[in-house]
């Protein structure tokens, strides 16, 4: 249940187009394009990526991998629009595989709010594999 400091994320028109014109999108729309719930809500979770692995005993070197993910949007973000994000750790388990050896899941969730009027518009949910290896 350890909360992230938060933070808040502004999608700018330039990254906007960017990201809509890699994604094989229409740049230069009023509405960001839905990658922006991931990036939002990692890049302004509060803390580094190194940070959150040495919460776990872990550091990068350690080959930490990306885990699952899910989005829910209940409202579309829009470029140019503030996000409040805050969210903390959902779940910790040891887990042990045939192949890889004993290792940590860990997910946490991150919530976007627009900043203009409070509300909920997006949830990002996802987790960790930290290996432990020795």
């Amino acid at each position: 249940g350890r909360r992230f400091p938060g933070g808040e994320f502004v999608i700018e028109p330039w990254r906007a187009w960017l990201v809509a014109d890699v994604a094989l999108d229409e740049p230069g729309g009023t509405v960001a394009h839905p990658l922006f719930v991931w990036m939002a809500a990692t890049c302004a979770m509060g803390l580094s990526w190194d940070e959150l692995f040495a919460w776990f005993g872990s550091t990068a070197a350690d080959g930490p991998m990306f885990g699952e993910h899910e989005t829910s949007i209940h409202r579309p973000l829009v470029v140019g629009g503030t996000y409040a994000v805050s969210g903390g750790i959902t779940s910790a388990a040891r887990k042990s595989g045939r192949t890889a050896g004993a290792f940590d899941l860990v997910g946490y969730e991150l919530e976007l709010r627009d900043k203009a009027d409070g509300v909920h518009v997006a949830t990002c949910w996802n987790s960790i594999v930290f290996p432990r290896r020795g």
